[in-house]
């Protein structure tokens, strides 16, 4: 699925620097959201005495 979804992304924009600039911005979004998932998480279950 997201393979495909790169491939019209790629046919859409027809400038690879354009691509890989939205591919490195989507990267950076993931790596926010996964860095916030893990931080509550490690404050949820962080015991304070």
């Amino acid at each position: 699925m997201y393979i495909s979804l790169l491939k019209l992304l790629l046919e859409v924009t027809e400038s690879p620097l354009l691509f890989l600039g939205l591919l490195v911005l989507i990267m950076a979004s993931w790596g926010l959201i996964v860095s916030a998932i893990t931080d509550i998480a490690i404050h949820l279950f962080d015991k304070k005495n």
